[in-house]
């Protein structure tokens, strides 16, 4: 298989090892800026690397609202990119104010301005490494050629990806990395309950989490691990 150099140069470094967390990072980031840049209709861009499990170990993404519209995708348990990984098959979204498919995700995403959608999932022999999807504001947005050219890129990814993973473990991640995935659960945890609790928005109640551990000299994770346990030691109030 030839692959692409924007490819190649993304995963060289990275060749025969395992994923740790920067070079997951440093792979899926790298993905969704090539994803977004090959498909013209493309607005934004993002790759998911999902454990065998369902759990997802990595998301990249071009602009914040599309880790966004990922965080709702496994908070909610439905969306394209989850269908996609678990069919193998690509998943297209025409109009996510018509779509009925997934209508709790839509509902949340049509805020952030995503019109269309086109998911493609990331394939490594029998199993999925996780799914690669383009967004943009405008219904219909993607065609047919759109589609091959995800796929074929999607295609070409998985194999990379496939072999700087260890053999006897394809979908095997770091344990550094479940940690990081971790603490940023129990910090959205955190956030959420700031939001209800204090009525604030999602950066006011981030900026708060940031104030508390200045404050007590500790770090974010801590705080919020204490806010999510509803943990003495920490002042809440914003």
């Amino acid at each position: 298989m030839a692959f692409p150099p924007e490819l190649l140069a993304i995963f060289g470094r990275t060749n025969g090892h395992l994923l740790t967390e920067q070079t997951a990072h440093d792979a899926v980031d790298g993905l969704a800026g090539i994803a977004r840049d090959i498909i013209g209709a493309a607005e934004d861009a993002g790759v998911s690397l999902i454990d065998t499990d369902g759990t997802r170990m990595s998301v990249g993404a071009t602009d914040p609202r599309v880790l966004e519209a990922d965080d709702q995708q496994y908070e909610l348990g439905q969306g394209p990119c989850i269908s996609a990984w678990q069919s193998g098959e690509p998943v297209y979204i025409a109009d996510t104010h018509t779509d009925d498919r997934f209508p709790q995700w839509t509902t949340r995403v049509t805020p952030l301005g995503i019109r269309s959608c086109l998911s493609v999932p990331l394939l490594h022999t029998p199993a999925g490494l996780g799914a690669m999807k383009v967004y943009s504001d405008t219904v219909d947005a993607f065609t047919g050629e759109d589609r091959r050219l995800l796929t074929n890129l999607a295609r070409s990814a998985a194999t990379l990806l496939g072999h700087i993973q260890a053999s006897d473990t394809p979908q095997r991640i770091s344990e550094d990395v479940k940690a990081s995935l971790a603490e940023r659960d129990t910090i959205g945890i955190a956030r959420g309950i700031l939001m209800e609790r204090f009525d604030l928005d999602r950066q006011a109640a981030m900026n708060h989490l940031i104030d508390l551990a200045t404050d007590t000299h500790t770090t974010i994770g801590h705080v919020a691990a204490m806010i999510s346990e509803r943990s003495p030691g920490a002042s809440e109030a914003p």
